[in-house]
Order: structure tokens, then sequence, then C-alpha cells
């Protein structure tokens, strides 16, 4: 029989090895584990026991989420998913969801949260797409000058023992877009681990400064990036870089960045593997063909623990309390206290007392996720027929309510 049950501490590196055997990696190394160990413990991690042998694993990371208006909610980072080929087909990643997700409930975690290798599992468990992604290549030489460009300021490479303590707060300031990850350390220490210690390819960190009201400089913006060679012969020079991170206090301020990267000698492309789909890059380049959008992916995949409080949570329209009002009825089969109707307005969302049939829209929690973040509209879900309209104006209207001004954007893999 198989027991699903909290994984200890000292069976850590059992259920790794699970994960990485069913997503088709080697078993972590001696060397590399002690990396890893942190955000093992900073998870909470489930997994299946056939006997003395670990044969699944299922965990969620602590973390919060930004949504529209700027509230943070606290987040299951849903993680370290696998099952053994040997034990497929009974059940366990169902109840090992369920259970996973019941239980972030009862902690008090509002959104889940995953980056889905397989797109059509997590759907059953509620999730729905609420964000993408752009994997983009830039030519430097046709892209720059980019047009709107920050002027005045200045910028400086920062060594790297002084990276984790000038680049996190800069982040918290000015990376607000709805989908944002609040990074906990050790997070940042991964992603910033070869920028700080530098080995093999070069990683560097640059910060945009503005003058203050002062006149001081002001830390505004910053951009972590990475350099390599592509010929061993340096015939012609052709150097290729990569963005890991590029973030601004406004589009003024990413743009600068941009343009800074574009003028580094050698480096004739930039490839971005995770770029919002509203870049503004894509339209202040010299040369819009310069900045090639060559894959869509779907970066994030949300799912509302606690419809009430997350809906409650978040802003509405535009402030002026003119996108009207809109009640919608929610269905969700595995936590049944979402579901339910909400009102929802400008002036935010309340539960109402009233039977679903009378709701103006009606959905399923995995359509509301969709929409939660303002990445795609009601119109176009009901157009693809996930959506029950019973007022034919409900969709304007709940369109114009979940509107944000950009799209959503993480740009935090875990």
């Amino acid at each position: 029989m198989i027991e699903i049950r909290a994984t200890t501490p000292d069976e850590y590196r059992a259920a790794s090895d699970v994960v990485s055997t069913a997503l088709l990696h080697a078993p972590i190394s001696d060397d590399d584990w002690p990396k890893s160990l942190p955000s093992w413990e900073a998870s909470d991690s489930i997994s299946a026991w056939d006997g003395d042998r670990c044969v699944a694993h299922m965990a969620g990371y602590r973390l919060d989420t930004i949504v529209p208006g700027g509230a943070r909610l606290s987040t299951n980072g849903v993680t370290r998913v696998g099952v053994l080929a040997t034990h497929r087909r009974q059940g366990l990643a169902r109840q090992m969801m369920t259970r996973l997700l019941t239980d972030a409930y009862e902690r008090g975690q509002i959104l889940a949260s995953l980056r889905a290798s397989e797109t059509r599992i997590y759907q059953r468990y509620g999730f729905g797409l609420a964000g993408q992604m752009n994997e983009v290549n830039v030519v430097a030489r046709t892209a720059r000058p980019f047009h709107g460009a920050a002027t005045g300021g200045s910028l400086r490479i920062l060594r790297g023992d002084e990276i984790l303590d000038v680049v996190r707060p800069i982040y918290d300031r000015v990376a607000r877009r709805p989908g944002v990850l609040v990074r906990p350390d050790w997070m940042w220490e991964r992603y910033l681990r070869n920028a700080i210690t530098p080995s093999g390819d070069g990683e560097f960190v640059v910060v945009h400064s503005s003058p203050g009201p002062d006149g001081t400089p002001v830390d505004d913006g910053f951009v972590h990036y990475g350099v390599k060679w592509q010929t061993a012969n340096f015939t012609p020079p052709l150097g290729q870089g990569e963005v890991y991170d590029l973030w601004g206090a406004d589009g003024s301020v990413e743009l600068a960045l941009w343009q800074y990267l574009c003028h580094i000698d050698l480096v004739q492309e930039w490839f971005g593997e995770e770029r919002p789909v509203d870049d503004i890059a894509s339209l202040a380049a010299a040369d819009v063909r310069a900045y090639q959008a060559r894959f869509r992916w779907d970066e994030q995949w949300l799912r509302l623990l606690d419809v009430e409080t997350a809906l409650g949570a978040r802003a509405y329209g535009n402030g002026a309390g003119s996108s009207g009002t809109v009640t919608i009825a929610v269905t969700d089969e595995l936590l049944p206290h979402n579901t339910g109707v909400w009102e929802i307005g400008d002036h935010g969302a309340k539960r109402v007392d009233t039977e679903a049939s009378t709701a103006d829209l009606a959905l399923d929690v995995r359509e509301l996720a969709v929409v939660y973040l303002g990445g795609f509209r009601f119109s176009a879900l009901a157009s693809a027929g996930r959506v029950d309209v019973r007022r034919p104006d409900a969709v304007a209207v709940g369109d114009a309510l979940f509107l944000t001004p950009e799209a959503p954007y993480c740009c935090s893999g875990f």
C-alpha cells in the first residue's frame, strides 16, 4: 500500500532523486546537493512511499505574488512534481495535489502558482493560464538607439560583494507588475550565484541611477546579464549576450538599460528567454525588426485557493467608478468553499447570497484564474466557450473591471 505523507528532512535527498528521474534528469550530485538544500528547507514537501522507497513527490514554496493594485498575496509555489514511471496511473498525483492545495489553504495561502512541464495536467486541478512570456532575440546594431530611453542618469557595474544588498531593494521597489514574485533569499542566491562568484562565462549586474529630488542619485533599475563568445578563433569577433533580469522604475529606465546592453562592444545579439509580452523595447527599437519575439510560452499557471480573499485583494477598473458592476458565479469541485457568487465593481468584490443561476457570468475556478491577473479577458474566454454568459453586456463590464495597465510578468522560475 502506498503511503502519502509529509517528507522529513532526512528524506529530501531520496525525494530529489525521484523528481530528477521523473523529469528525465540524472540525480543531483554530492557537490551540488548543498546548493539545492536551502530551497528544500523553504518548501512544504509531500511524498509517496512504497515501503521504504520514495516513488512520487510534490512540494510548494512559501512565496508572495503581487496582484493588480499592488497587494501581496501568500502563494504556494507548486514545484518538484514527479511520479516514477513504475507508479503512474495509480491516482498518486491527484491525491498529492489535493492534499498540497488543501494544506496550503489551511495554512492561509491565497494562491497557488506553477510552471508546467505538461499543460493539460494542471487544468484538472483548477489551474488556469494567467500569464505568458516571450522568448526574444535583439540585434544590437540595428536596435539602437532606443527611443524614449532615460537621459541624465548614470550606470555602474556592481562588484560581486555588493550585488545582493543593492539589487534586492531595487527589485522590491520597481518590480510591480501583476504576477511578480517577492523573491526569497534562496531564489536570489540561485539567480545571482555566477555574478557574485564568477565562474565560466561572464555574468554581470549593472545598476541605473537617476537624480533624486535633491540631486542625489537614486537607484531605479538594474539588468543582470551574461556574455560569451560564439566562435573560438574570433573571426569574425562574435559575442552573444543573454538577459536574465531587466527591471526599471518606468519604461524610460528599462530602455536606458537596453541601450547600455546594445552598446557593449563585440556583442552582436542579445537573447532573452523571459521577456514580457508587452515589452516596451519592442516598440522603442530604432528598427522594430531588431527586436524579434521568437516564441511565446505559458509562464504562469495560477490557482485561487481562497477566492473570496483573492477577489477582495485586487483592484478593479480605472478608479473613476465608471466600469459598472457584474456578478460572477464560481464553481470549484476540488475546494468547495470557493463555490459561490461574487459581486464585483470599482468598489471591490464581495460575496453575495444569491442563486448561481441568477449571476451575470458563470465559470469554473480555472477560468477565473485566467483573468485574475489581467492577462486575458472575459470576452476571449466567452468566445472560446469557457464562460457561461447570462447578461450580454456583462462580458464587456468584466473586461473593463479586470483590465490592468501592464501584462502579467513574473520572470522568476521555480
